[in-house]
């Protein structure tokens, strides 16, 4: 699904502004982020693999390949600093502890210099050739964002184990029911990114979780974000694929992912569970009413009061458990209810929050919008800011 363009207060961004890099007459400017993780026995190929597809792209856009390495041991930064001695185009960047992922991509983002950034993992198990799905998509519908989507229709998987393509669909359809666009596939990291859009969202995530962090921003933003049909292959990585079998287990960085879906839209996670229990309350209730006016005509005579009194304490005798069922899931109903608007309402006051501290960044922000910029040279100095490393 497709989202309208980034609120009122962005009109100057919905002037369908030029192609990064057009007036100048230079080309865009593609910055492709690989983060890499004690990658050394596959890191060169890789990076091979990866150079030689981007050359294909030089009629159209100039490159940066920017290789994050996140602590490594094994000495991948330094199997990387020869590739980059051959290829001018490749820079590493280096973490002496490993921060994880989200802080390696915003380190990544930081660095890099392009009108367009793009992300991909370091095993290749998205072919590079996604680079130039993912920005002729980004182009094509003005978008901010486009993801890579093995789980669309068009998309598809190889090798996966069972286990762990049931958990990830699981996963990206909880998120994709409680995210407000049609999206098949949440968590991925193969994305292309319109890069001022990027640098604008001020990311806080230090895990994968800042994949689904992204999309959440974009969502309060209004962010145009499209998918693309992708291939997710991890065939001829059968070492890789016994080494990542032993973290099928539900661990941290699911729960994350599902902790994601409640940042989506909390109150499904309040309001659903207590409209169940409330209608669970209505039926045990209802129950214990109509089974009190039946036990009307067994009680003694007498004033209504009494009879009715009576008709309760017999219907208590025959079925406790309906007043105790009925109590409490109405209790517990009425508070789930009352929590899920509560969140509701904070997560509106949240989004009106970062809508107006994105754009009073965007207006303090030299150069802003981004048409008016010529394209960022391969030699230019990097932004002043990176994400510090402590």
């Amino acid at each position: 699904m497709q989202h309208d363009e980034m609120g009122a207060t962005l009109t100057a961004e919905r002037a369908a502004p030029a192609e990064p890099g057009s007036a100048s007459g230079v080309l865009p400017l593609v910055s492709v982020v690989v983060p890499a993780y004690n990658e050394a026995r596959i890191i060169v190929h890789s990076l091979e693999q990866l150079t030689a597809y981007l050359q294909t792209l030089e009629d159209r856009y100039r490159w940066e390949l920017l290789v994050v390495d996140d602590g490594s041991t094994d000495g991948t930064a330094d199997i990387a600093e020869v590739v980059a001695q051959r290829h001018p185009g490749v820079r590493v960047l280096r973490h002496n502890v490993n921060f994880r992922l989200g802080q390696a991509l915003r380190y990544g983002f930081g660095q890099a210099r392009g009108d367009y950034v793009v992300t991909i993992d370091c095993d290749l198990s998205y072919a590079p050739d996604h680079i130039g799905l993912l920005l002729d998509a980004l182009r094509e519908h003005h978008a901010k964002v486009a993801v890579a989507s093995p789980y669309m229709k068009g998309g598809r998987t190889s090798a996966i184990p069972f286990t762990r393509r049931v958990m990830s669909r699981t996963v990206n359809r909880i998120l994709s029911a409680t995210a407000q666009n049609d999206l098949s596939t949440l968590t991925g990291m193969v994305r292309a990114y319109d890069a001022p859009f990027l640098r604008s969202l001020n990311l806080k995530a230090m895990g994968p979780e800042i994949n689904t962090e992204i999309l959440y921003k974009a969502q309060v933003l209004r962010a145009r974000v499209v998918e693309v049909p992708a291939h997710l292959d991890w065939s001829g990585q059968k070492e890789r694929v016994k080494a990542r079998r032993g973290s099928l287990r539900i661990n941290t960085t699911t729960k994350l992912y599902l902790f994601s879906g409640f940042i989506f839209r909390p109150i499904v996670f309040f309001f659903v569970p207590g409209v169940l229990l409330f209608l669970l309350s209505c039926w045990t209730i209802g129950s214990v009413v109509i089974n009190t006016f039946k036990n009307l005509d067994d009680v003694s005579a007498g004033s209504l009061n009494a009879r009715f009194t009576e008709a309760v304490a017999l219907t208590f005798d025959q079925r406790p458990q309906s007043f105790i069922v009925g109590g409490v899931s109405l209790l517990l109903a009425v508070q789930l209810i009352s929590l899920g608007l509560l969140a509701s309402q904070a997560k509106r006051y949240f989004e009106e929050l970062f809508h107006l501290g994105t754009t009073l960044l965007r207006r303090s922000t030299p150069g802003w919008p981004p048409a008016t910029q010529p394209a960022p040279q391969l030699d230019s100095a990097p932004p002043a800011n990176p994400p510090e490393l402590t």
